[in-house]
């Protein structure tokens, strides 16, 4: 038992090192393509008939997350996976409450506590590098604890989920917007349209779906488990990255003419792009937003 427990850690820390170097690789791209400097997030967003542009979906998954998560001035959050900070900074601006964010990635904490000073939230708000199943902080010491498409990264999911229960007081919320398997059991074929042509782009190794969330929530004693399926309106941000799949193509075609072509984790990243619209059209997978209680 101790055997497995080891090489399930080894296994977990191999992953947090690709985990890195992805967003470590691909941190250009994505700065021009979802405009990171100016909307410090990298997430799907939501799209409402009114939306024009990505930056208006970014924020309304922003204030969704805030509505679903009864956000309070007193809260005190931790957002678990937080890139560059833009969530919490949001947060921290609209509702005045205090928190922390963690991420893997040590140019991103830095670049989220630069954020949050130039938005003038530091007072209330940080960020650290830190691995979301394994914290150092206290038993009991959030009142939320948020996730914006980052748990998928957990092996297993559920560890998160365990530490989350540590960290949070009691009555405590988790609010999460994720990306979750479609269907309970998938053929070899769908598993390779999911997840070695699609998600090993952003290195995610594994996706939980819906009923696997709602099973380990409850084993964990959590309760008033609510899932609102918002698959149609993070649509148009995978038509987005399709688009994004053809420019990329051409341009890496060119750059490796010339002997200056993307590494393999870029390679991966860019099939992605195109993948992902395939994959979410064959209903292998799906997005939603989950809130439970402690």
């Amino acid at each position: 038992m101790k055997d497995d427990k080891n090489l399930k850690n080894s296994s977990w820390e191999q992953q947090q090192k690709a985990i890195v170097s992805y967003y470590e690789e691909c941190d250009n791209a994505y700065r021009d393509a979802w405009g990171m400097d100016q909307n410090m997030q990298l997430n799907l967003g939501i799209w409402n008939k009114e939306t024009k542009k990505l930056s208006e979906a970014l924020i309304n998954l922003n204030n969704e997350m805030m509505q679903i998560a009864n956000l309070k001035k007193q809260d005190h959050v931790l957002d678990a996976g937080c890139g560059v900070g833009g969530t919490l900074i949001h947060f921290a601006k609209k509702i005045g409450c205090t928190g922390v964010g963690i991420t893997l990635t040590p140019h991103q904490a830095d670049k989220a506590n630069n954020n949050a000073k130039r938005e003038g939230v530091d007072h209330l708000i940080k960020f650290e590098v830190m691995d979301y199943t394994n914290t150092t902080f206290n038993d009991e010491s959030f009142t939320l604890i948020t996730g914006m498409e980052s748990i998928c990264y957990a092996e297993p999911k559920m560890a998160f989920l365990q530490e989350a229960k540590r960290l949070l007081k009691p009555n405590g919320r988790i609010a999460l917007a994720e990306n979750l398997q479609g269907k309970d059991e998938l053929n070899a074929k769908e598993y390779k349209s999911l997840y070695t042509d699609a998600f090993n782009g952003c290195k995610v190794l594994s996706l939980d779906t819906e009923k696997q969330y709602r099973e380990n929530l409850k084993e964990l004693g959590f309760s008033n488990i609510i899932y609102i399926d918002e698959t149609p309106r993070i649509r148009p941000s995978i038509v987005r990255l399709r688009k994004f799949y053809y420019a990329a193509a051409a341009y890496n075609f060119v750059h490796r003419m010339v002997g200056k072509r993307f590494s393999k984790t870029q390679e991966a990243n860019t099939k992605m792009c195109y993948h992902l619209l395939s994959s979410l059209d064959a209903g292998l997978w799906k997005y939603g937003l989950i809130t439970t209680t402690k």
